[in-house]
Parts: C-alpha cells; sequence; structure tokens
C-alpha cells in the first residue's frame, strides 16, 4: 500500500535519522556520492523556501524506514544540521538553536563547530520547520522495494550506465558485481546500514574532501592508476568488475560494448542474463568469488612486493602520462586467472613478471570503439606467454596466505561499523618498556578471554582477532622505534606490524611461534568445543611481507563461560557481564 504523498518537516525526519529508524539496504542502493557543492544547492533551495523533489520511503517492521529515493538529499540536510559542511554564504548551522540536535552534540555523536559564522536563529526555526513531500511505500516484500528502486532509477538522469544497469538489479550476477566491487574498493559493509553509518563506506577523494570513508584516490583501482577517481565515483569499477566477471564465466573474453553489457544485465536488445545465472549455478557462486579474489590477492601481492614505489600503470605503460590503463590491466587479470585458477600454478618471481609485462600496452593490439573477443584473447595468450616461466605449479591443498590480501582489508573495514565482530592486537610482548616482555596474563587478557566473549556474539554470528595489526597509530610509530622497523604498512588508521617482529624477540622461527599461540589456545581453560574449533580455523595471513594471524570464532548454539564466567564485546571492549544480564546474553542465541 502507498500512503499519499504528505509534508515531513526536518525536525521529524532528523528525529528519525537520530533514533536510528532510517536504513540504506546496499542490495540496490548506491554509495552516497554527493559533492559539497551539489549539498550546498540543496540547503540553499531549502533555506531559500524552495520545493525539492519528493523523498520515498519503505516503511518495513517496528515503523523502520528504507530510503529507496532521496538517500543523498537527505545525507545532505543531516550532514548539514550537524555541521560538517557550511551553507553557501560560509555559515554553519546553529546547533545551539536546536535543542535535539545540541542534545546529540552533548552526547558526542557529533561535534558542533565553535568560533565559526552560523545561520540566525530564525533561520534555523524555518530550516527544522520546512516540509518536504514524502511518500511511504507500505510492504513486507524486499522484491516489491527492489522493483520499485529499480524502476524508479532505471533511467536516472544522474546515474551512470553501470548504476543504471545495477538500479534494483537483484540477479545472482548483480550481486557477485556489486559485493566484489564493495572488496576491492574496501567499503564492504552489512547488506542493511543505518543511513548515519553510510558515511563510513561512502566514496571519497582528495580533491572533493567531503568526509566519507574510503578515499577513491587510495583504491587498488587509483593507486594502481588502473581508473581514475572519477571512474571510481561513477562505479566503473563495478563495470570493469562485471567485465573480468563475464569474461571468466563465458570462459572467453567479453566483447565489451555497452550493448553487450546491457545484455548481459538483461536490459538490452537481447538479453543474455539466463547465459550466466546458468553459469553461476553450475559452478557454484561462492567458487566464482573465491576465484576473482584470489586472482586480485596473488595481483595486490604482486604490486606490493615488486612495485615498490612505481604505479603499476608506469609498468604497463610507461607513456601513459594521466591516463588510465584499463585494458592493459584487464589483460594481465585474465593471463593471472588462466594461469593460477584454470592451471593451478601461482607466482614465484614477481620481479622477472614486472620485467615481463613492462610496455604491456604497447605489445597489445587495441580496436576504437571495443574490445572484440578475437583480439582480446590474442593478448591474453601474448602475456601469458611472456610471464608463465615465472609461474610453479601450485602444491596448495587449500587457500595460499596471500590469496586473503583483499578478505584482510575488508575485515579493517568492516570493523568500523561492526567493532565487536573484531578486535586487534598488535602482538604479545609488552610495549610499554625498554625490556620487552611476554606476560601469561597478558596472553589471557588478550586473547583468551576475548575468544570466549566473541563466542557470545549470538546464534550463527562470528568474530574476528588479529594478531600483528595496531589500530593506534602512535602503537605504529612505537613498534617502529622498538623494533627498529621502517616502513609498516597501514591501512585506513591500521598498522600491518606482523608477527615476525615476536618471533625475533622470542629468538624462534615464526612457524613455531605460530604454533606456541595456537598450543595456548588448545591448552586454555575455553571450553573444549571453543578450542577444537578455533585452533583449526587460525590462519596466517601475508600483508605486504608481513605475518598477521587471523583466529576466527564461530558461536554455537549457547552462551560460554571461561573459568565460571562470562564475557561479551561491548564494542572494542572485553567486558564480564554479570548477574541478570547475562539473560541479554541467553537472548541472542534463541
Amino acid at each position: 500500500m502507498i500512503q499519499s504523498p504528505r509534508g515531513m518537516s526536518i525536525m521529524e525526519a532528523y528525529g528519525l535519522y537520530r533514533k536510528n529508524s532510517l536504513f540504506v539496504n546496499r542490495k540496490y542502493q548506491r554509495k552516497l556520492v554527493w559533492s559539497i557543492k551539489e549539498k550546498q544547492s540543496l540547503i540553499d533551495s531549502i533555506i531559500k523556501k524552495y520545493p525539492i523533489p519528493l523523498i520515498l520511503l519503505a516503511e518495513t517492521a517496528n515503523h523502520q524506514y528504507e530510503i529507496i529515493d532521496g538517500m543523498q538529499r537527505l545525507d545532505a540536510i543531516f550532514s548539514f544540521i550537524e555541521n560538517q559542511f557550511a551553507n553557501i554564504d560560509d555559515m554553519y548551522f546553529s546547533v545551539k538553536d536546536y535543542t535535539f540536535a545540541q542534545t546529540m552534540a552533548d552526547k558526542n555523536v557529533f561535534i558542533a563547530k565553535t568560533d565559526v559564522q552560523y545561520i540566525s536563529q530564525e533561520v534555523v526555526s524555518d530550516f527544522i520547520s520546512y516540509q518536504f513531500p514524502v511518500t511511504i511505500f507500505e510492504s513486507n516484500s524486499i522484491d516489491d522495494i527492489n522493483e520499485t528502486f529499480r524502476r524508479i532509477n532505471a533511467n536516472g538522469k544522474h546515474l551512470s550506465p553501470q548504476e543504471v544497469r545495477q538500479a534494483g538489479n537483484t540477479s545472482q550476477f548483480s550481486q557477485i558485481v556489486r559485493e566484489l566491487a564493495c572488496e576491492i574498493r574496501g567499503d564492504v559493509s552489512k547488506s542493511r546500514l543505518l543511513l548515519s553509518e553510510m558515511p563510513a563506506i561512502s566514496i571519497d577523494s582528495k580533491n572533493i574532501s567531503v568526509g566519507y570513508g574510503v578515499i577513491a584516490d587510495n583504491t587498488f583501482w587509483c593507486k594502481q592508476g588502473i581508473l581514475t577517481t572519477a571512474n571510481v565515483r561513477d562505479s566503473a569499477d563495478e563495470q570493469f568488475i562485471a567485465d573480468l566477471l563475464i569474461s571468466t564465466l563465458l570462459s572467453q573474453p567479453l566483447a565489451a560494448s555497452k550493448a553487450e553489457f546491457n545484455n548481459y544485465y538483461g536490459v538490452g536488445d537481447v538479453d543474455k542474463s539466463n547465459e550466466l545465472e546458468i553459469k553461476i549455478n553450475a559452478i557454484g557462486k561462492n567458487n566464482i568469488y573465491n576465484n576473482i579474489k584470489t586472482v586480485f590477492s596473488y595481483i595486490y601481492n604482486f604490486c606490493d612486493t615488486a612495485l615498490k614505489g612505481e604505479r603499476l600503470k608506469n609498468v604497463l605503460n610507461p607513456n601513459s602520462g594521466t591516463n588510465p590503463v584499463k585494458e592493459a590491466f584487464y589483460t594481465l587479470f585474465m593471463s593471472f586467472y588462466e594461469l593460477i585458477i584454470n592451471q593451478n600454478k601461482e607466482p614465484f618471481d614477481n620481479q622477472e613478471i614486472k620485467e615481463a609485462i613492462y610496455d604491456l600496452h604497447s605489445k597489445i593490439p587495441r580496436t576504437n570503439n571495443y574490445n572484440t573477443t578475437k583480439a582480446r584473447t590474442k593478448n591474453i595468450n601474448l602475456t601469458v606467454g611472456l610471464i608463465q616461466n615465472f609461474f610453479k605449479d601450485s602444491t596448495n591443498t587449500f587457500r595460499n596466505s596471500t590469496s586473503y590480501i583483499i578478505d584482510f582489508q575488508n575485515y579493517l573495514m568492516k570493523s568500523k561499523v561492526e567493532s565487536a565482530k573484531y578486535d586487534f592486537k598488535q602482538g604479545l610482548f609488552d610495549l610499554s618498556g625498554t625490556e620487552r616482555k611476554i606476560k601469561e596474563k597478558m596472553f589471557e587478557d588478550k586473547i583468551i578471554k576475548n575468544i570466549a566473549a566473541m563466542s557470545n556474539l549470538g546464534k550463527g554470528e562470528q568474530g574476528f582477532l588479529f594478531v600483528g595489526v595496531t589500530d593506534k597509530e602512535e602503537d605504529t610509530q612505537r613498534i617502529e622505534e622498538l623494533d627498529m622497523i621502517g616502513d609498516i604498512p597501514r591501512y585506513y588508521g591500521f598498522g600491518v606490524v606482523g608477527l615476525e617482529r615476536d618471533a625475533k624477540l622470542k629468538n624462534v622461527t615464526l612457524d613455531e611461534y605460530i604454533s606456541e599461540i595456537t598450543a595456548k589456545i588448545s591448552n586454555s581453560e575455553l571450553p573444549n568445543n571453543v578450542k577444537v574449533q578455533v585452533t583449526k580455523d587460525i590462519t596466517p595471513i601475508t600483508y605486504d611481507s608481513h605475518t598477521v594471524l587471523m583466529i576466527v570464532v564461530k558461536c554455537g548454539n549457547e552462551p560460554i563461560y571461561y573459568k565460571e564466567k562470562m564475557y561479551m564485546r561491548d564494542g572494542a571492549n572485553c567486558v564480564e557481564v554479570k548477574g541478570s544480564k547475562q539473560a541479554s546474553i541467553y537472548k541472542l542465541f534463541q
């Protein structure tokens, strides 16, 4: 049922926003993309009392709302109230003149600006009283909501061609494209987010500087010069992923034209979408997903170990200037895919690979309008010939430690909005003094109790504990100083310090050190089923030549106790649960 359009005041909408009732479903919604200038233009219209377009919400359970149309506008309004930008006259919203906003600031939900020019009290009053048109769509059907979104956005003038293809498309293929693109960009998250959480996983750039959490310049695509920041903000990276995915599913390169992309998305003149769904069902969604991520992880490792200060674009095309190197990278990726996935090989000499692909751009023919299957196949075969001597047969039954690079980066990003599920320890040696020691109590507090707490996240949940990672820059710098390690890799505020330094301090090999940590968990007083699961799933991850230990904790059917005490995760902290509060933990397992 659709309610008749009505007016909703900004005051009412902001109340829903800060009472956690406005949600975004990433299965069909795109990320936040508006620039400051676009936001200022909307705010100016509201202040000058011009009408703005209708907002469409879908009412779900418990009087919660998913935003079908109007996410960018609502975000602009709320971020103006919370002093994230000034209006076109360089004046900020006066938080003190809006009681509810001041309450939020007092609770440190956001930081109000001081010593700036503010709009007047009268303008504040008019602003929060402003009524914009809203229609509420009442439906418990996810399919209805998806289709509504698709129909509204399918011809959107502000959407790129790829965003139009993805809009409201819930096929297996489009889901894999969406999820892989998020993982490669680093904005992976749960599928349903509060609107207030969207900025943390939306795309910013150094030139635009809106304050979003993911800097396009730092993504793999832009860092290596494969795409531009504008490309990433317009979702060209998703089209690139679609290109790779179609090519691997069909076992031959796609003739990458706009018409063919439309056809395989089922919105072109010839509907080829069913071909992809049949292939996905035959191969398995998880297998396809992991194959693509594995190849990307090997390429990440190649860039980290062989390039060192160079960009991949300057290796693939030394004369590229400011131009991206999309087709050369496509060819390189597909060549790696052929060797790693189809021939079960792995690279063993990245330096030789670098020399072999130098100026690959000049060696591969290109057409003006699109790349034909025949030409692309020839390019891939040529590149495989150049690099195959530097790959060897893989003896790994399970995933190689290098293949987890993308997963690892995404766990770091997920922790920003799901802190209870993730914990990070720099290592087991104390950083407080010059005499480096491991204390048994430290291992119990840092590792064992956190495993116990993560075991109580709830039925079907799982937590991740990483050893060899700092989540504070001061700790990263302290380790650089104490352990005399330079160039520790950083990723969005995390320092990947590795466990090699701890092993060196103990005068043991890295394998012996990891075995020691595993044995300590096995010999602890954790319940036996927890110890068996955790030690079975302990995984070393190689990231830029540093080894991190990933400890996965999978929750069972009921809460656990450690030494007759119950623990839980409170945000990023491990706390003991006492008395009647334990009942709330049991409810998580019902």
